[in-house]
């Protein structure tokens, strides 16, 4: 199934019913559908307007994860021009400034106790939590897939923080190898990604799945268990939305 292909929209693809979990490969049946232009901001009362665009997603029946595959062929290209164009500021306006100042309050009180750590913020959009925390004294760095300009980042950090990041990948398991790569070995990741543990039969009013955000897989506590259990990882759950995942506890984190 697919909403977008050959480089235009297609409002008559077929759907499959069942997929493939991209977390745990067991059955994701047909969980619901929504229009393309559905966002965060509707929480807020502020609706864009219908597309006419269906956006399908399904539901793992053993580890609940929820996701679609309409964007699974798409380039960057096509994100950069149908998601995070110039009107993305329109569907989430914390991400200029409010939530990576949020963000690196939080991530320099948790870190307050190492030294001289190597930081990584993946998926660092705008740069702006990055150089925040080098104000801070942190050392610091950024990578944005969508980055049309930015270089890879190299060599292994203490600590990476991939806030938001998670929701808007089509391959999570490949997402999360690439950011785990990065950590040495008493290396923590931080991360934020709202986990839904208890949906409704078709509940897609959820506020979260929101395509036009680029919301296009989302976790239950138990699908991120399992993704990072089987790179050899344990998950500790600080709420629904804030995660961290490690293999061994670092001396800067008692």
């Amino acid at each position: 199934m697919e909403s977008y292909a050959n480089g235009k929209w297609n409002s008559r693809a077929p759907v499959v019913r069942i997929l493939t979990c991209k977390v745990c490969n067991e059955p994701a049946p047909l969980y619901g559908v929504t229009d393309f232009n559905k966002s965060c901001e509707e929480r807020r009362g502020r609706y864009l307007p219908l597309t006419g665009v269906p956006v399908y997603y399904h539901r793992c029946d053993s580890c609940g994860l929820i996701f679609t595959s309409a964007f699974d062929h798409w380039s960057k290209g096509d994100y950069l021009q149908h998601i995070y164009n110039d009107d993305y500021v329109l569907v989430d306006p914390d991400y200029i400034d409010t939530r990576p100042a949020g963000n690196a309050v939080l991530i320099l009180d948790f870190i307050k106790k190492g030294h001289a750590l190597r930081c990584l913020d993946y998926g660092g959009g705008n740069g702006k939590l990055t150089s925040l925390l080098r104000e801070g004294g942190v050392d610091g760095h950024s990578w944005d897939p969508m980055d049309e300009g930015g270089a890879s980042p190299s060599g292994s950090f203490d600590f990476i923080s991939a806030f938001e990041v998670l929701e808007h990948t089509p391959e999570p398991l490949a997402t999360i190898q690439r950011a785990l790569g990065l950590l040495n070995g008493r290396g923590v990741l931080l991360l934020s990604t709202l986990t839904i543990d208890h949906v409704s039969p078709r509940g897609m009013d959820n506020w979260y799945i929101a395509p036009r955000n680029g919301h296009i897989t989302l976790y239950t506590r138990r699908s991120l268990q399992t993704m990072f259990a089987g790179f050899g990882y344990r998950v500790h759950h600080f709420n629904d939305n804030l995660h961290m995942a490690l293999k061994d506890d670092p001396s800067w984190l008692s």
